[in-house]
């Protein structure tokens, strides 16, 4: 449930990642690995918070990752092999 503050809304990093579709390990190793930035702000413990603007930016890259690098499926007991 977002916030809003000063007529702000402000989502949580749990919010802000769940609309994104990404976890807190691939969050924090994008960060890590400069691909993206940190939040902007924090609440008053320290917490990172993001506005809607930085939601839908992290949504967009997220969206531009998955579809460079489309998985494969797989089945449960299976593997696959590279064809030669």
């Amino acid at each position: 449930m977002p916030i809003v503050l000063n007529g702000r809304t402000i989502f949580t990093i749990g919010e802000a990642l769940e609309q994104a579709g990404i976890s807190r390990a691939t969050y924090f190793r994008w960060i890590k690995q400069g691909r993206i930035r940190d939040a902007e702000y924090r609440d008053r413990n320290g917490r990172r918070v993001m506005t809607p603007e930085e939601v839908e930016t992290l949504r967009s890259y997220a969206q531009r990752m998955v579809a460079s690098s489309p998985q494969l499926p797989m089945e449960f007991g299976k593997t696959t092999e590279p064809v030669a």
